[in-house]
């Protein structure tokens, strides 16, 4: 029987026979692919529902979208890498008898590559509908004004990630296949372990230089590459890190005499077994470092939002955006059957300066300006120029301006955020563009106005006559924009706003058109959460892929413990240490790998003001302390008290050899 049939056979049989085992690794596999799976199908299906293609990925896009591919890889290989380490300590008994019945070394090796490619494959399949189903669910949610089209699956992408996937799980299980081909089967047959490996000195050294290499690409390579240069430095740093790991499990044995019994057991133990501890740290380090990095810009960037909101209508007033065309006689009906009893504020406008033109011929869409001298920096104007009197003035100021009043009673033009007029009249100018050119339809000069205090996000209110004598003259035309809701007369409540948000996608795709003022109201916690799972649930798994190795290899160790008459706690209480251990030392690596790229990727992200009219700000940097202590003490405690549980308290008895 060809060697490659009958090691996939084994395989098979001992996935099936261990099946808590088995679910486990397809897990650590097949989850990190059903995430990437999912991202690519929404980029696909959020490109073809926005009318363009996929596109050629620029240089920056190509180079970070290798470095995901390559960190989602390295994790895979790190999590299930311990856990094909678990198995060939498990097997080492039948590859012990396939190698006392004639098999040679690659035999052996043959055997535990099956179990990766078998189980990597399975996860690979598994993951991609996971992550397409996923993906599915999501688009369905969000169809419609969110840009989502119909789903579009990138089948050449899906195909190079499940590849990727079955390459994985086979790389995960390289070194417990040459480790496999080595073994001494007479020490396996007898049931003795065999030494650790000698550890490389090369390893750390070169671990430290690249830990070096990314501190600076993170503290200097932002200047340069911005963003680009912190998601290096934080990929130089974590790499250098998985090659220093056994040296740092090695050194914490020092720390041993000064802990608690379980502790100190648990470190030598992790210490003197490098090989199998120092890959379960490295994955859960990596994974919090890239959690501690994007929790720290992540949350920089929210407080950005935050500090540069600007609020753009009047606390508690509402905005609601009509369609322009055959269906605003329809859209009005509409909102007035939303909002029985409410008095609704119809918004009539001019067209400004910045509005879009729908028209072939841009003369059919004329813009008015104003000769006055702005005053400050430009805003987010949520209406073009507003036509009406005191009852629209007071809607957008949210208050009763005296001085705004009269002066539109008295029929004079009302600008907001100009400098003082010297001579009380301002000059008006209908313009529209061409060939990257202004063009002059017609000027009317001087027009009453005064300059007003407040901003009301619009350049303008006029009077229904000037209005009028404007679109007589200048050919702009007076629409209705918009119906507002004061909030002297109504709050509109979130289920009315929600209401009316699902009736208004009836009419047009603007996701934007019922706008209700209630100040900034997003939040981080979501996110925090997510981020704070994220971590655990991959700590959780590297802990107990590492501890179960533990407890494989720690059997004659129990035994003396038993023979010595140790309470049967006793195993539940060291395999608790060790879950404490291994999952403390990752987060704690973690979180120091993560805190300088995170720290640096914020000066990029918050030093510029995003939102126009914002007051000039300095870098931003929020670190989310409560997520970092969650992980730090929060995770390791959790990871320790589940390893415990889900161990066996009864110890083993020690082998008796006949004779």
């Amino acid at each position: 029987m060809n060697r490659y049939v009958f090691a996939l056979r084994m395989a098979r049989q001992d996935a099936l026979r261990a099946k808590g085992r088995t679910a486990l690794v397809l897990s650590m596999i097949g989850l990190p692919i059903g995430v990437v799976v999912a991202l690519a199908v929404l980029r696909s299906t959020a490109e073809a529902g926005a009318g363009g293609g996929a596109g050629a990925p620029s240089a920056a896009e190509s180079a970070v979208l290798a470095m995901i591919v390559s960190m989602v890889a390295l994790e895979v290989v790190l999590l299930a890498g311990p856990a094909f380490m678990v198995d060939a300590r498990r097997r080492r008994r039948d590859l012990a008898l396939v190698a006392a019945s004639g098999g040679a070394g690659r035999h052996l090796r043959a055997v535990v590559l099956a179990s990766g490619l078998l189980l990597g494959g399975i996860a690979a399949v598994a993951g991609a509908g996971l992550g397409i189903a996923a993906a599915a669910a999501v688009a369905r949610v969000a169809s419609g004004p969110d840009g989502f089209g119909p789903l579009t699956v990138p089948w050449a992408t899906i195909a190079v990630t499940m590849l990727l996937g079955a390459g994985s799980g086979l790389l995960a299980a390289l070194v417990p296949a040459r480790q496999a081909g080595r073994m001494d089967v007479v020490a396996a047959l007898a049931g003795r372990r065999e030494p650790p490996g000698r550890a490389r000195r090369g390893l750390p050294i070169a671990g430290g230089v690249l830990v070096v290499a990314g501190l600076a690409a993170s503290l200097e390579g932002v200047r340069v590459l911005r963003e680009f240069g912190a998601a290096l430095g934080a990929a130089a740093i974590i790499i250098g890190l998985v090659l220093a790991a056994p040296w740092i499990v090695g050194a914490t044995g020092r720390l041993a005499p000064r802990l608690p019994l379980p502790l100190r057991l648990a470190v030598r133990d992790g210490a003197r077994n490098r090989a199998r501890t120092a890959p379960a740290v490295a994955a859960i380090m990596a994974a919090v470092a890239g959690v501690t990095a994007l929790a720290i810009g992540g949350a920089s960037d929210f407080e950005q939002r935050r500090v540069e909101y600007q609020a753009q209508l009047p606390h508690g007033s509402a905005l609601i955006r009509l369609p322009q065309g055959q269906n605003q006689g329809a859209a009005e009906a509409a909102i007035r059957r939303d909002l029985p009893g409410v008095p609704v504020v119809p918004i009539r406008t001019l067209p400004g300066p910045w509005g879009e033109c729908l028209a072939q011929d841009t003369s059919k869409c004329p813009a008015l300006s104003f000769s006055a001298e702005r005053d400050g920096a430009g805003v987010n104007e949520i209406l073009p120029i507003v036509v009406g009197g005191s009852r629209e003035a007071r809607m957008l100021l949210g208050r009763d301006d005296p001085a705004v009043t009269s002066a539109l009673d008295a029929g004079k033009i009302v600008l907001f955020r100009v400098r003082p007029l010297d001579d009380g009249t301002v000059t008006a100018a209908a313009t529209y563009w061409d060939d990257d050119r202004e063009h002059t339809i017609a000027r009317v000069e001087d027009l009453p106005a005064v300059a007003a205090q407040g901003d009301p996000h619009v350049p303008a209110i006029v009077p229904p006559k000037i209005a009028e004598r404007l679109a007589a003259t200048a050919g702009v035309p007076v629409r209705t924009e918009a119906y507002g809701v004061d909030r002297a007369d109504h709050r509109v409540t979130k289920a009315e706003q929600a209401r009316l948000t699902g009736t208004m996608k009836t009419f047009s795709d603007d996701s934007s058109a019922v706008r209700v003022e209630r100040g900034f109201t997003e939040s981080y916690g979501k996110i925090t959460l997510m981020l704070g799972a994220a971590a655990a649930v991959l700590a959780l798994g590297a802990t107990l892929i590492a501890t179960g190795l533990a407890g494989a290899d720690a059997r004659p160790d129990l035994a003396t413990l038993r023979a010595v008459g140790a309470r049967p706690r006793t195993r539940r209480l060291l395999t608790t240490g060790r879950g404490a251990y291994i999952a403390g030392l990752g987060c704690w690596l973690g979180i120091a790998a993560g805190l300088v790229p995170g720290l640096a990727v914020t000066h990029p992200l918050t030093d510029g003001v995003e939102e126009t009219g914002a007051a000039p700000h300095g870098t931003i940097t929020d670190i989310p302390w409560l997520l970092l202590l969650a992980i730090a003490v929060g995770v390791p405690l959790v990871a320790a008290c589940v390893a415990g549980a889900v161990t066996g308290g009864r110890l083993p008895k020690a082998a008796r050899t006949p004779g």
